[in-house]
């Protein structure tokens, strides 16, 4: 809603249009306030010259200018004009009086439900409109979302298409923000109408919330959002319990997993637009409306240079057209019919019936068999759904109404597995529809029935990583495999360093980012010498196994470390107690920090601070950027804090063990038995703790699967706490009496639960 005066270096007017005022500034170029002759308020967007001197750009904008024509319906700014041949491109959308979503929500705050019930109907109908011309609008977010006295408005659909492009995104030009991108447009994949509809859950999130889904933008980095959207789950804790159906319905991370607009048309219903904003805001947005009304063109031009010359419009706009009205708009107080095309809506899939007919009143109401709770002004609690889980490549779904158990009943294992050589105690990985199992080989299970897709019998895979398309563990060398069919994509045994008289043999896999594979290595003479022998820590190319940079470590380095990348930065822990910090760009450490965390123990990261342990076995939070201490829990009376894990939503968890047990000559007897402990990531504000039943694993941290925290004892199972309720939620105690600890993974409709040489696949429900 933000209107400057004009610079002294626009023109006086572009086409048509006279230019009012300044509306902003944006990837496309500067989007200008205007009058058509005939008194017709629209907005302007004026391509930036670097992209107008393109001609491969100007031919996409007019392609997609022309489509943007085609997109009707009443919850769009439609594009009414352009001129794609002008010496400076240009596109007239009309001008909406209404308030951007983000404004509103700083200055008011988050939308009431029954607002935030008419916007996400009204932006689903956009969808609709958008999608049915062949569009993809690829940045849905807050500053796109327009509020009015009639309804929401989405906007800018209209270029997103004609800036995807590799030549220009690859010279700094990011299609779509951060924290409302998809996973698989952040991570460089193809962006379909899918990826629309996870952009809604997160701004329907937003508008409930006032923080997305993923964390604030002026609080972490582009880029640690981006890891999270990606790889973590998002934080609904906040949100309210009514909208957990839909909202869990548009972020799963798996884009086939997903409700279609048109889906979301029939779960939302028509919505109201009568009276839909609060008070205070829809006087703001009247008093908006009726100050631009009021504004007039400078009386002088701003530049002696004559204002850019149209060529002929696309179409005649259309006479007497109310801004962002279109034809056939519903009357006042209502929201029209959802502007479905005609083309049959695709059979659902199972998980998507579930979503729209399963759990009875978990989507629609009983009575009358209208649509679900959104409509109506008192609904009653329902149960909510699991919400997506973190990972680059897993996929969730709607929980199976047959599924569903007594409070408090332990989940049925929906299959188990019995793993046919020797465990070394790897973590199971979840990739692609997958689950992959390490030890004496490398075991790769259909994650639906467990049938085994293929395996690597040759391989000691005790860390196994998968990201983007490959799978990478080590087998005497490093592999990088295609996780569909097990086939090697390449190796990385030993190969010449750096210095044409060294040689690299590959040792451990570290960690994996969207770009390279970071592992342990040696270095030694050419001739295998082993005087010039020196430890270090390299990072392999994703495409080809090529070696990117390589870093020698202290000759005494331990390596026993574990490792995890935080956007542009590589944390692993070190003998030393150290927590280091490389550059994943090309190796170089940025800083070290004397944490006395232990080596064994994993660090965990937000993308903004790195969780470990602390000098007695205590909880610290580090930044990333610099190393500086960010907060630091003590453990209280002689009791000792387990490995933290940091999850999506800002929230850090960690367990305050209750056994007693000597450490380096320290006897640790705690007065109570364990307790799980929320904590705030940025502060360490404790947000809430439980009580656990039994004594729990040291081994391994607490780990999240949908919105329940797991974990794990030796003897006595694996306990789930619900984030939502706060209290235990179940015990699931496996058959076997070994003592061993518990390794966990998800694929975001299962908790993996690995303990000895068995396998359980627990559903989410």
């Amino acid at each position: 809603m933000s209107i400057q005066p004009l610079d002294p270096t626009d023109p006086a007017g572009v086409g048509p249009y006279r230019l009012i005022a300044r509306l902003g500034a944006g990837g496309m170029g500067v989007v200008y306030l205007a009058r058509s002759a005939g008194g017709r308020t629209v907005a302007v967007k004026v391509v930036r010259p670097e992209l107008a001197a393109d001609r491969e750009f100007r031919t996409r904008f007019a392609r997609e200018a022309a489509a943007a024509r085609a997109v009707g319906g009443a919850f769009t700014a439609p594009v009414v004009d352009a001129d794609t041949e002008a010496a400076v491109p240009w596109l007239a959308t009309g001008y909406v009086l209404g308030t951007p979503l983000g404004e509103a929500v700083a200055e008011h705050g988050p939308l009431p439900l029954a607002s935030v019930r008419t916007l996400a109907s009204g932006l689903a109908r956009a969808l609709v409109a958008v999608h049915a011309a062949g569009l993809v609008h690829r940045d849905l977010k807050p500053s796109n979302v327009l509020l009015s006295s009639a309804g929401p408005r989405v906007i800018d659909f209209g270029i997103a298409r004609a800036l995807d492009e590799e030549k220009l995104t690859g010279t700094g030009l990011v299609v779509g923000s951060a924290g409302f991108m998809s996973p698989e447009q952040a991570s460089g994949q193809a962006a379909g109408p899918a990826s629309d509809v996870f952009s809604l859950g997160s701004v329907l999130v937003f508008a409930a919330t006032g923080t997305g889904p993923f964390g604030r933008s002026d609080e972490s980095s582009a880029a640690a959002q981006l890891y999270r959207v990606v790889h973590e789950e998002p934080d609904l804790a906040a949100l309210p319990e009514e909208l957990w159906p839909v909202v869990t319905a548009c972020l799963a991370k798996d884009p086939a997993d997903r409700l279609t607009p048109v889906e979301l048309v029939e779960l939302l219903g028509p919505g109201d637009s009568t009276s839909w904003l609060p008070a205070a805001l829809a006087a703001r947005i009247a008093d908006h409306a009726a100050a631009v009304l009021d504004l007039e063109p400078p009386t002088q031009p701003h530049r002696s240079a004559a204002p850019l010359t149209p060529a002929q419009p696309l179409t005649p706009a259309q006479p007497g057209a109310a801004p962002g009205s279109a034809p056939g708009s519903a009357p006042a107080g209502a929201l029209p019919a959802a502007e479905v095309p005609t083309v049959a809506v695709p059979a659902r899939t199972p998980s998507r019936r579930a979503l729209l007919t399963g759990g009875g009143a978990l989507l629609l109401a009983a009575a009358g068999g209208t649509a679900w709770a959104l409509r109506g002004h008192s609904p009653a609690p329902t149960p909510a759904p699991v919400p997506p889980t973190g990972g680059p490549t897993t996929g969730t779904a709607a929980p199976s109404p047959s599924r569903s158990r007594a409070k408090g009943e332990p989940p049925r294992p929906n299959w188990t597995w019995t793993v046919p050589t020797n465990f070394l105690d790897a973590r199971p990985v979840c990739s692609h529809g997958l689950v992959l199992i390490g030890g004496d080989g490398v075991y790769a299970l259909d994650g639906k029935d467990h049938s085994v897709r293929w395996t690597d019998p040759k391989a000691a895979a005790d860390d196994i990583h998968a990201e983007g398309d490959s799978v990478f563990y080590s087998q005497l060398n490093l592999m990088a495999v295609d996780p569909a069919g097990g086939s090697v994509k390449w190796s990385f045994a030993q190969k010449p360093g750096p210095d044409a008289n060294t040689l690299v043999t590959a040792a451990r896999v570290l960690a994996a980012d969207d770009h390279a594979v970071y592992a342990l290595c040696d270095v030694m003479g050419a001739d295998l010498t082993t005087d010039t022998h020196v430890k270090g820590i390299m990072a392999l190319s994703h495409k080809d196994g090529s070696l990117l940079w390589l870093q020698h470590r202290k000759p005494d380095a331990d390596p026993d470390v574990l490792a995890v990348v935080a956007g542009d930065t590589l944390l692993y822990t070190d003998s030393s107690t150290n927590l280091v910090a490389r550059s994943t760009a090309n190796g170089e450490q940025l800083w070290f920090a004397d944490t006395q965390s232990q080596a064994p123990y994993p660090p965990a990261t937000d993308g903004t601070r790195a969780f470990c342990s602390a000098p007695g076995l205590g909880l610290q939070a580090v930044a990333v950027k610099g190393g500086k201490q960010a907060w630091l829990k003590t453990p209280p009376q002689k009791r000792l804090w387990y490995t933290p894990v940091s999850l999506g939503g800002g929230v850090v968890y960690a367990v305050l063990g209750g056994a007693t047990m000597t450490i380096d000559g320290t006897t640790y007897t705690p007065p109570a038995g364990p307790v799980l402990i929320a904590y705030q990531a940025d502060n360490g504000t404790e947000l809430w703790r439980v009580a656990l039943p039994e004594e729990v694993t040291m081994a391994e941290p607490p780990f999240l699967a949908g919105s329940t925290v797991v974990v794990g004892s030796d003897t006595k199972g694996v306990f789930a706490v619900d984030t939502r309720t706060h209290q235990v939620a179940w015990n699931f105690r496996s058959p076997s009496t070994a003592a061993a600890s518990w390794q966990f993974a998800t694929d975001g409709k299962q908790l993996i639960a690995l303990q000895d040489n068995q396998v359980y696949a627990l559903p989410l429900d």
